[in-house]
């Protein structure tokens, strides 16, 4: 793991200064996802802290290369120097890369990033550019149709928050369907789009949706597990908080 400072980018156009407030988060609900052979090199935008490098590197194994990119600095300090990334980049995607010689990767992932960014079509249709023949884009996208955000909605709020689906430095928002939309409308073929972290589990975790009544937390785990995954199949895809997209850049005719 290199820790050798790396000096930040300016945004680009288009690009917002995020927050430093994001956890160090694994994500097991992007685990699944990942390939388990033919991956020498890993991209993962918006590293943040650097804690799905665990992950990837208990997924794909000890020899690929994993490169993280982390626009807020202080953020992607912490990954140089804590997580199990090969080389972390201060700055922002794709033109941190500009003039790499490490440019192409066999899988390249967005965590919670792509709802970050004024114009995600762009940087997805750049994305073809750094993928290896073969590879793949995994990417964790924030559902605005899940059920706590369409329950505040009817009842008249839209608060933004510091993490979660308002995020105040969201500036875009999708359902699964427009998920789908914007990669096919760039030049992909969506291999799955897949529901993750269900409404049930948040529930029995402590967070309820506002103004629902709040049993304690051994209550509601019970309900979760007796009657929550039923639930989350009467609710369909507003019972998700994320949407896990799979895809693979279409041939070039």
């Amino acid at each position: 793991m290199s820790h050798n400072s790396e000096r930040a980018a300016a945004p680009g156009p288009g690009e917002l200064p995020q927050q430093d407030v994001y956890i160090d988060a694994p994500r097991p609900d992007v685990e699944p996802y990942l390939p388990r052979q033919g991956v020498r090199r890993a991209l993962d935008v918006g590293c943040g802290r650097g804690g799905f490098a665990a992950t990837l590197r208990a997924a794909l194994g000890p020899d690929p290369y994993l490169l993280g990119i982390e626009s807020v600095p202080s953020q992607a300090e912490y990954a140089r120097q804590h997580s199990a990334f090969d080389r972390v980049i201060t700055g922002y995607f794709p033109q941190v890369l500009d003039g790499d010689q490490d440019q192409t990767f066999d899988l390249i992932t967005f965590n919670d990033v792509l709802e970050h960014i004024v114009d995600p079509w762009t940087t997805l249709a750049a994305t073809r550019a750094h993928l290896a023949p073969g590879g793949k884009v995994i990417a964790a996208i924030p559902n605005i149709r899940y059920a706590p955000v369409m329950w505040q909605l009817a009842r008249g709020r839209w608060d933004y928050t510091d993490m979660g689906t308002l995020d105040r430095t969201h500036v875009r928002f999708f359902t699964r369907a427009t998920m789908i939309e914007m990669f096919e409308g760039v030049g992909y073929r969506v291999e799955s789009c897949e529901g993750a972290n269900p409404v049930y589990i948040e529930w029995a975790g402590g967070k309820p949706p506002p103004g629902v009544f709040a049993p304690k937390r051994r209550i509601r785990r019970a309900i979760a597990t007796t009657i929550g995954r039923g639930a989350s199949r009467a609710l369909g895809e507003a019972a998700f908080l994320h949407f896990v997209v799979v895809a693979t850049p279409l041939e070039t005719p």
